[in-house]
């Protein structure tokens, strides 16, 4: 979405989001740590230009983006 290019595990965390996994969640699904995955939605967001998680899905779902 305009130009908006998403890592792989930034991707992959924005989709467990979009299924309603907290960072947590998402951590223990990934085996990563709470502050791996909010760094990944972090950069997601900015990238996006928005400020929650719940925007940056939206924008992901809105853009069509299916992989990275």
């Amino acid at each position: 979405m305009d130009g908006v290019t998403l890592t792989p595990r930034e991707f992959e965390c924005l989709k467990w989001a979009a299924r309603g996994k907290s960072a947590w969640d998402t951590s223990q699904l990934l085996g990563v740590s709470k502050r791996t995955v909010t760094f990944h939605l972090e950069n997601a967001k900015a990238k996006f230009g928005v400020r929650t998680i719940n925007q940056a899905v939206a924008r992901m779902a809105a853009s069509g983006l299916t992989r990275s």
